[in-house]
């Protein structure tokens, strides 16, 4: 599981266009918009690949300007939660 914390620039007059534009992608939410364009968004996805992915069509999307990596968390999902693998000790 991978999960990024972007700041993302809109170009001026873009933001809400592009907020709206970000919620169709999966594993892509936005917290907050404010009006001089900048978007707080995080990104959740399985791996590496479909995260690079997604950068690709966040940056791809019109009125974006620029978008930076504020937070990045990566770990392996295993299969038994901590609960269970404690209550066989």
């Amino acid at each position: 599981m991978n999960i990024t914390g972007l700041l993302v620039h809109a170009k001026s007059g873009c933001a809400e266009n592009v907020r709206m534009r970000f919620a169709e992608l999966p594993g892509v939410e936005v917290h907050a918009t404010r009006s001089d364009g900048q978007l707080v968004v995080t990104v959740e996805k399985n791996d590496d690949r479909e995260m690079m992915q997604t950068f690709e069509q966040l940056n791809a999307i019109p009125g974006v300007h620029a978008t930076t990596l504020v937070y990045h968390h990566s770990e392996t999902l295993d299969d038994e939660s901590p609960s269970e693998t404690e209550n066989r000790s």
